[in-house]
């Protein structure tokens, strides 16, 4: 586990949903303690000698797609995109800012989408989401990078028999237009949370002692956290407030990408929940139910019209 995740776990802002994060606890905790699996590690191994297969992007043969869709990732050279392509990017699986072996980071996400949309071999771009959050940091950017591409090419997002949720749906509304495939498809949990976690009990039972010594100067000085910790957990106003602008931004981004089209009714759909297809097409989270090839040929005639 590389610095970079270990940070973001234990003191990063969540837009995740809950259900996936509880389930992935126990691996967590046990990579924070160093006991990384040999699954794990076998992972890394494989994704570092793979890497250079990552290079070249991959013909996309849907039934009854008859597009120049490839798939491409962070480290696809475009001198490698055929010309008139439309790239698919797959955002799957939890989002940090930073890459690691489990997946590619939004910095990296980031960078694609800037070359994606200055290589005048593609033509059209595919976000194909399947994500259940991740990491605050690092999101809002990569959102506001794709609604920017959106002004230079046509961009659609799509969940195929998965979830768009939290930091998923900043991203994946970020499109032109959204789209899902299958009716038991989830997008939502426009929200936001944080974990604390206190090692000092953990510590303790292993026979060492922690000892916090500020300087007297810095009485703001991890402030929030301290509140948290000596409260134990009945004081988070702080850490509150700090949450409660993120949201705030989160939502802006919402109602900025979805425009007109958001039917807000009363607090939703800025409360946290999931809605299924049907329920997000009612309150314009979503342009539409469609399979994959109506998907595709909605982008084409989106690229015929900015042609």
């Amino acid at each position: 586990m590389s610095f970079h995740t270990i940070s973001a776990i234990l003191r990063g802002n969540w837009l995740i949903d809950p259900a996936f994060a509880q389930s992935q606890l126990p691996i967590v905790l046990e990579m924070v303690k160093g006991n990384a699996s040999r699954d794990q590690a076998a992972v890394f191994k494989d994704r570092m000698e793979h890497k250079p297969k990552a290079y070249l992007p991959t013909k996309m043969n849907y039934a009854g797609v008859n597009s120049n869709l490839y798939s491409v990732s962070p480290f696809t050279s475009m001198d490698r995109v055929p010309y008139n392509s439309i790239a698919m990017v797959n955002v799957l699986g939890p989002v940090l800012k930073y890459g690691d072996y489990c997946t590619y980071g939004s910095v990296e996400y980031n960078d694609l989408m800037i070359r994606l949309a200055n290589s005048d071999r593609v033509n059209g771009i595919l976000l194909n989401v399947d994500s259940p959050g991740g990491q605050a940091d690092g999101t809002g950017m990569l959102a506001e990078t794709i609604r920017q591409t959106t002004k230079v090419k046509p961009v659609i997002s799509v969940v195929q028999d998965g979830m768009a949720a939290s930091a998923g749906i900043w991203i994946y509304s970020a499109a032109q237009e959204c789209y899902v495939t299958r009716a038991t498809d989830q997008v939502g949990s426009i929200g936001a949370y944080t974990t604390m976690y206190d090692f000092k009990g953990y510590f303790e039972q292993n026979g060492v002692k922690v000892y916090d010594i500020y300087a007297p100067q810095s009485t703001d000085k991890n402030k929030d956290y301290r509140q948290v910790i000596e409260s134990d957990g009945k004081e988070t106003t702080l850490i509150s407030a700090d949450l409660q602008m993120l949201v705030e931004d989160f939502k802006k981004s919402i109602k900025t990408f979805r425009g007109p089209r958001l039917k807000v009714n009363g607090d939703e759909p800025f409360t946290g929940k999931m809605y299924t297809a049907k329920e997000a097409l009612k309150l314009g989270l979503i342009d539409g139910i469609k399979p994959i090839t109506g998907v595709v040929s909605r982008l084409e005639e989106l690229i015929k019209l900015r042609a």
